[in-house]
């Protein structure tokens, strides 16, 4: 029994051992893999690698990659945080130049708050002009009237528009007034009184002079007047009485200069202006021929409102 057991381990030997030579000949290919991988450039790493992957140490490697690929991942990411920061760079000239678009509004501003003078921004003003007349008659010698005649002056009114235009300091002021003239011849208590009623227009030159608030003003030109009626009062012997004058056969029209002096007021939307003129007629005649210059003196008081801008 037992030489019958000693040959078959004898005949299983023999086949075991065989059976091992033939799976180490099947693990022989894995060699050649390995050299068709050897071709390949990145494959040479990995038949290392494959060849050590018994030791712990390939996993430092790895290890090191990471930290490259997240130095190289941060070095990307500050670029991309340069390139914001530097994308949001160009908003600060845009607030310089909004600063620099809001600078010039400043004199604006303190334009503005100036104080505005009511009248002094409009080159046109119109307004009215109300007063009283001291006139006279000149061309009538008192000797030729005989002793204890003398020749006054008579007490009217006038009123009318006027028109101012041009700057605060210099201004042309045309005006339509209605105005008295006449003279008086008196003897004691009896008298001879002349009166006419007339349209005048004087066009003058104004300079003004002073403070917004409070000027002074000087006024200089022509003017022209036409007598509308007349009337003759008197009174003699007790006795008073008056009739219309008879215009016909003497001269309507006259012309002269007229000037004054006066100061000028802000009050509210205009001006308020107090004056004092003087207007001397020419070429007035009587119905003998005899030349008359009549002769007028005014204290008014105007006021002229703005009319439209500059």
């Amino acid at each position: 029994m037992k030489t019958f057991l000693t040959l078959i381990a004898l005949a299983v030997v023999p086949l075991g051992l065989s059976a091992q030579t033939k799976t180490t000949t099947a693990k022989k290919p894995v060699p050649a893999a390995v050299k068709t991988t050897t071709t390949k450039p990145a494959a040479r790493p990995a038949a290392t690698t494959a060849r050590s992957a018994a030791k712990p140490a390939p996993a430092r490697p790895t290890s090191v990659q990471k930290t490259a690929v997240v130095a190289q991942a941060d070095k990307a990411t500050k670029p991309a945080a340069t390139t914001a920061t530097q994308a949001t760079a160009p908003a600060k000239p845009q607030s310089t130049t909004t600063a620099a678009t809001a600078q010039p509004q400043k004199p604006a501003r303190t334009a503005s708050v100036a104080p505005v003078v009511a009248g002094e921004e409009s080159r046109f003003r119109i307004g009215f002009r109300v007063g009283g007349n001291a006139s006279t008659f000149g061309g009538v010698n008192d000797s030729q009237l005989g002793g204890g005649v003398s020749i006054e002056r008579v007490m009217g009114f006038h009123g009318g528009l006027v028109i101012n235009i041009g700057g605060p300091k210099f201004s042309v002021q045309p005006e339509i007034l209605y105005s008295q003239y006449g003279f008086k011849i008196a003897a004691g208590s009896e008298y001879l009184k002349f009166k006419y009623n007339m349209v005048e227009v004087p066009i003058l030159a104004k300079a003004s002079f002073g403070k917004p608030g409070m000027k002074v003003f000087v006024n200089a030109g022509p003017v022209v007047s036409y007598v509308l009626n007349g009337t003759m009062s008197y009174s003699a012997s007790g006795e008073t009485g008056s009739q219309p004058l008879d215009m016909k056969n003497e001269g309507r029209v006259a012309y002269g200069a007229a000037g004054g002096l006066g100061i000028s007021l802000a009050a509210g939307p205009g001006r308020v202006s107090v004056e004092g003129r003087y207007n001397y007629l020419m070429n007035g005649s009587t119905a003998d021929g005899t030349k008359l210059t009549p002769q007028n003196a005014m204290l008014s008081v105007s006021y002229q409102l703005p009319l439209g801008g500059r």
